[in-house]
């Protein structure tokens, strides 16, 4: 299983690398369709395209269009830094795992944690956005683990502000949009206000009697508030946390704080390489910084065993 996951990932890192004309030859019909709804109808319209596809893992996924282009022409998300954590994902998995995916979006990762995990693990994924978790819903019903919950996940269990972005711009929905109003593209994309409930983990986990193996964590912003209503669980228990962290110039003091939080729990940060293993960073801004990356998905972790 895991060989066949991995074989599957470097096919969609393989095509995301081809050439604009490679990649129309690799699928003329899906990339005439999906370019030319992206760049031609879509700023016309302002409307998402709702389609399925199929992911490199074998399972049929609802997207929609623009924003998730890439899973209908590759079968995967295909950023680099998203190839590395779903690898990550593959190694470190087991059946029988509790996987939380708290910014599941249309249910990437949780879809591909659960056929990680054989159909037998136990999945929470966690996404507040209205339009986004429309999505998520249909998807988790296609499988049996995986739990969709409408919520943000935050340092309290209240009612919150939350913006939501229109389609192209979906990944960057957060509780604090005063980051991108700088942003070229935030007078015609801007977001709409939304009120959600929160929960903490600290009460997920004793509310449904779990012990999580990896937390993965990308929430635009509120990155603190997520450790901050964890910091019960996880001063005394050693779950993986994934975290996106974004780079200085795009604003990471959220992000930041999150990281020493975790350091002075007992964790120690760690890239994931292009094979899916770990490796430590001693200094995650000047990594960030010298390899020009906007963010990439960092681990934390109190133990390699």
């Amino acid at each position: 299983m895991q060989h066949s996951l991995l074989k599957g990932l470097n096919k969609v890192e393989q095509i995301a690398n081809y050439s604009k004309a490679r990649r129309f030859l690799n699928n003329p019909i899906k990339y005439t369709f999906a370019i030319a709804f992206k760049k031609l109808f879509y700023p016309f319209l302002k409307k998402e395209k709702v389609v399925f596809t199929r992911t490199f893992f074998g399972g049929n996924m609802q997207i929609a269009l623009p924003a998730s282009t890439d899973i209908y022409l590759t079968g995967g998300k295909s950023h680099p830094s998203e190839i590395r954590l779903a690898k990550f994902l593959v190694r470190n998995l087991k059946p029988m795992d509790t996987f939380i995916d708290i910014g599941a979006h249309y249910g990437y990762f949780s879809l591909l944690a659960n056929e990680v995990m054989e159909q037998k693990g136990n999945i929470f994924s966690f996404e507040p956005s209205p339009n986004t978790y429309k999505l998520l819903k249909h998807n988790a019903a296609l499988v049996k683990n995986i739990n969709a919950i409408q919520q943000a996940v935050s340092n309290k269990e209240e009612r919150i502000e939350f913006y939501e972005f229109p389609n192209l711009y979906a990944e960057y929905n957060t509780i604090d949009v005063n980051q991108f109003q700088q942003e070229d593209w935030f007078a015609a994309y801007a977001p709409k206000k939304q009120e959600v409930q929160a929960i903490t983990i600290d009460q997920l986990v004793i509310q449904e009697k779990i012990m999580p193996s990896i937390i993965k964590i990308d929430v635009e912003g509120a990155e603190y508030k997520v450790i901050e209503g964890a910091a019960q669980f996880l001063q005394s228990n050693s779950p993986k946390i994934a975290m996106e962290y974004v780079a200085p110039h795009r604003g990471n003091k959220e992000h930041t704080k999150a990281h020493h939080s975790l350091l002075e729990m007992g964790y120690t940060a760690y890239l994931i390489d292009k094979d899916g293993y770990l490796q430590s960073i001693a200094n995650i801004n000047a990594y960030l910084e010298d390899e020009h990356l906007e963010s990439d998905n960092i681990v934390y972790s109190k133990s390699l065993k």
